[in-house]
């Protein structure tokens, strides 16, 4: 059963494209530039901006009505490339700053978090003992499967999390 599937599928294919090259071969035969294009345009379908053709043949060309027509990709698709790249550039940037720890709390839980200058809030994920003081100068470093880590100015290294 789905080997007659694929052999109609087969079939069907090969002959809308022997069809459709015939037309194109018809155009061809036309000697005059503008002609012969208006032709290939009415044969693939395009509906632009042309002024209907007579050919030397006597066939009148005119472009194709209800074709569809292709409207550019390219701005909506830049503007969201555009603003994820800035989006990811201001990360790098951010991440590149140094920040200075306005405050340490520690949540009932026991749950670590660290102010910085920028407004930026991060939480401790590791389970060591060290920890920053107010005041300390720190930097965003990346770690291996995107974990994060902030360092001080004396080496101190401590795993976070970012909090939005």
């Amino acid at each position: 059963m789905e080997c007659t599937r694929k052999l109609t599928l087969l079939i069907g294919l090969t002959l809308s494209l022997s069809a459709h090259s015939n037309d194109v071969n018809d155009c061809l035969s036309i000697e005059d530039s503008s002609a012969r294009l208006a032709c290939y345009d009415q044969t693939l379908g395009y509906a632009g901006p042309s002024v209907p053709v007579s050919t030397s043949v006597g066939i009148s060309v005119s472009p194709v009505v209800g074709a569809i027509t292709r409207a550019p990709e390219r701005p909506s698709a830049q503007v969201g490339t555009v603003a994820a790249a800035q989006s990811a550039y201001d990360q790098v940037i951010a991440n590149s700053l140094s920040m200075q720890v306005t405050k340490v709390h520690t949540s009932k839980s026991r749950k670590v978090y660290y102010y910085t200058d920028t407004g930026r809030i991060f939480r401790k994920t590791s389970e060591r003992p060290i920890t920053f003081e107010v005041n300390d100068q720190v930097n965003i470093e990346g770690g291996f499967l995107g974990a994060q880590f902030l360092r001080n100015q004396d080496g101190k290294k401590i795993k976070i999390r970012e909090v939005k």
